[in-house]
């Protein structure tokens, strides 16, 4: 009898865990990024489809953690409290682990790091002096809303330019164009697209920005502080996908990202 208990708590036990492990594997992982589109990182053809070099490595790290995943393209200054609030379960966006987000979200490994530049149009031949505020005097200055950009744009030069953010990249460069903003700042790999364009065949970098906390420690997956398992998950993924040479084979595919990725290693 006390045998006959035995295994049956025993199989109960198995079965159990064996329901939670199939739950697990059932799951699909949200995946936070940005609604707008940012070549060569992430981009919505016609039919609505993403691609782009981060969107190809969000799905090698979903692969190599062994689960379901599914794109959710948010609004990037509602992106962390839609993780706050479970509505998706990890940011994979080029967001740059700072200081301030570490109060309010946990970060993997960064799987990137690009050089941030200054952009402006040939013709202007003013000095940026990131150690006189005056230098930018008069000018506008943009990037986009609710980034580590915007606010290093206000710290250095908030108090002689106007710093005017947008919700997206591709608004801020359409300003710029168009001659409404001076000059834009962005990460270099980001902005290559735009540089190797028509459309910024009249435009050249004007400043690399230096060293700065605001700049923060690269970029990282983001996950909710009480998510360790998740954390732990993308971190092991990550470094599989580094070390297996994946990484490499996704940057392979967009030329464009010759030189302009700083890639982690294990």
């Amino acid at each position: 009898m006390k045998k006959s208990l035995f295994g049956s708590l025993v199989a109960g036990v198995v079965l159990a865990v064996m329901s939670v492990s199939a739950q697990a594997q059932d799951k699909v992982y949200k995946v936070g990024m940005d609604q707008t589109d940012y070549p060569p990182f992430a981009t919505k053809d016609t039919s609505g489809k993403w691609t782009g070099w981060e969107v190809d490595l969000a799905m090698a790290v979903c692969e190599a953690a062994k689960i379901k995943c599914e794109l959710f393209p948010t609004a990037w200054d509602g992106i962390i409290p839609a993780l706050q609030e479970g509505k998706i379960d990890f940011i994979f966006a080029s967001m740059t682990i700072n200081d301030d987000r570490k109060q309010q979200v946990n970060f993997t490994h960064f799987y990137y790091d690009s050089t941030t530049i200054i952009i402006g149009p040939k013709s202007d031949t003013t000095k940026i002096d990131f150690d006189k505020p005056e230098s930018m005097s008069g000018k506008i200055m943009g990037a986009q809303n609710a980034t580590i950009h915007s606010k290093f744009l206000q710290k250095r030069f908030g108090s002689a330019a106007e710093i005017k953010t947008y919700d997206g990249l591709d608004t801020a460069l359409a300003d710029l164009a168009a001659g409404r903003v001076d000059y834009v700042q962005e990460g270099r790999s980001t902005l290559a697209p735009f540089m190797q364009s028509d459309a910024g065949k009249d435009y050249e970098e004007k400043a690399v920005v230096p060293q700065d906390p605001i700049m923060g420690e690269g970029v990282g997956a983001a996950v909710r502080k009480d998510d360790q398992a998740t954390l732990d998950l993308l971190n092991a993924a990550i470094k599989e996908v580094v070390t297996s040479g994946k990484y490499d084979e996704i940057t392979a595919k967009y030329p464009e990202l010759t030189g302009m990725l700083i890639k982690p290693t294990f």
